[in-house]
């Protein structure tokens, strides 16, 4: 029923857009009726918020999956694929991600997300310490930190204010810009 009522409202949120998009509505689409959705959740914006969280989570293991393969020699291959995965929102309708972005990342809904920065930090950290001598001598954490943010910073904006630029250009420059500040 869960996964009912999040397809149905993934398909409303791009359709409708978010504001048009009902509790009524998303019922109507699922199939359901709205009090049985209510039985899962409690407003449109837990609905939001838990597809965001679970695009999230499949980021987190697309990083993971990743930062496992690299090595000297697919470095910059595998920041272009990570990246470019990211820019794409892999794994989600890329009008949905938009929306998501909007209605959850930029409002006080985002709270109800914590740890998916905090989370691919900690691989990309764990990463780098692997790779020390290979790389510059800088502390881990702070590097990670910085680069998620500015990463995730660039990719929001491209998705929500500027999507006419989100292709092999903006994922060239977003590589560039991860390879540069990584190298030693």
């Amino acid at each position: 029923m869960v996964e009912t009522i999040l397809e149905a409202a993934a398909r409303v949120f791009v359709r409708s857009g978010y504001a048009r998009a009902t509790t009524n509505r998303i019922a109507e689409a699922a199939g359901i009726s709205v009090g049985s959705l209510y039985q899962y959740f409690p407003s449109k914006d837990a609905i939001a918020v838990e597809l965001l969280r679970r695009y999230r989570e499949t980021l987190v293991g697309l990083v993971h999956h990743h930062l496992e393969s690299v090595d000297d020699t697919t470095f910059e291959s595998v920041v272009r694929a990570l990246i470019g995965a990211v820019l794409r929102a892999e794994g989600i309708d890329p009008a949905l991600h938009r929306v998501l972005i909007e209605q959850v990342l930029r409002t006080s809904a985002r709270g109800e997300i914590v740890g998916f920065e905090e989370k691919v930090e900690g691989l990309l950290a764990e990463a780098i310490r692997g790779a020390k001598g290979r790389l510059f001598e800088r502390d881990p954490d702070t590097t990670a930190f910085v680069l998620v943010r500015a990463v995730l910073g660039v990719v929001h904006s491209a998705v929500v204010d500027r999507p006419t630029i989100n292709g092999p250009a903006l994922v060239e420059e977003l590589t560039r810009l991860v390879v540069r500040f990584l190298s030693p």
